[in-house]
């Protein structure tokens, strides 16, 4: 199952959000199978983890860059707790972004066990630079 490692990191620009994800071969094509179906039926498809989070994946056509971001249900944050208690982590795109994420995401078990990162997904299209990076680890047995 997925392991999802949140950090805070304080750059030039504030506070952001840094995901690890650490997960084997079935765990990255399960979570691939899932962006194929958000993409083939249009709805929100949801991948649980072994953490406090969980991945939201919505196909939207509007989307051209792949859109990330961790929030809570109403994203909405009235106190510093309930913003430091986000668990939903959003991914969002047109289906031709979601397509090369679910390739990227099949492709990642291929290269070995290291990291990746989320931004790597497509050579052409853009990773959107309001969204948190993820680093992939892909754990191998």
């Amino acid at each position: 199952m997925i392991d999802i490692e949140h950090r805070q990191m304080y750059r030039s620009n504030g506070l952001i959000d840094d995901l690890v994800l650490h997960a084997g071969t079935p765990d990255y094509i399960y979570f691939a199978a899932q962006v194929r179906l958000a993409i083939d039926n249009g709805r929100l498809e949801t991948v649980s983890t072994s953490s406090r989070f969980r991945i939201e994946i919505t196909c939207a056509p509007e989307q051209m860059e792949l859109f990330t971001s961790l929030q809570n249900q109403e994203d909405v944050y009235p106190t510093m707790e309930e913003w430091t208690q986000r668990s939903i982590v959003r991914v969002r795109g047109s289906a031709q972004v979601l397509e090369s994420l679910h390739g990227f995401l099949l492709d990642l078990p291929r290269r070995g066990e290291g990291y990746s990162y989320i931004s790597e997904y497509a050579e052409h299209l853009a990773y959107s630079s309001h969204s948190p990076e993820w680093r992939l680890h892909v754990r191998l047995p």
